[in-house]
């Protein structure tokens, strides 16, 4: 996994990770797992297309369920099997487990997104 730095972060604690041409791998912080506390099911919607700032899925833990915020106007078009069997992989290493594989609209810009040093001074606050 590329390091924290080279993540893009949206403010409701989402990362995304550029893997190549126009695809990505999404996944929650550390602040957000740590918030949730035990991570037991996660449940994306699939090949829909889903606008910046709408639910993509939910994820649960055994204190509450939270929504899954998209970050940008995106298209999931994979699961990461690992989480599908084993959610609570999240907790243990939330920048190295992605919870699925995304597209971007055509037209969609991501620079909006927080670099990890803006996102760490945003939940300082």
């Amino acid at each position: 996994m590329k390091p924290k730095r080279e993540l893009k972060f949206s403010q409701d604690h989402v990362w995304i990770d550029h893997i190549d041409n126009n695809k990505y791998q999404l996944g929650i912080t550390d602040f957000a797992q740590d918030l949730l506390g035990d991570i037991v099911f996660v449940d994306i919607q699939l090949n829909e297309p889903i606008l910046s700032n709408r639910s993509l899925g939910t994820i649960e833990s055994v204190k509450t369920a939270s929504d899954i915020v998209s970050p940008a106007n995106i298209k999931v078009i994979g699961l990461n099997p690992l989480v599908e069997k084993s959610p609570e992989v999240i907790n243990d290493s939330p920048y190295e487990t992605w919870i699925c594989e995304i597209t971007l609209d055509s037209d969609c810009d991501i620079e909006n997104l927080l670099s990890y040093d803006q996102y760490s001074e945003l939940i300082k606050e």
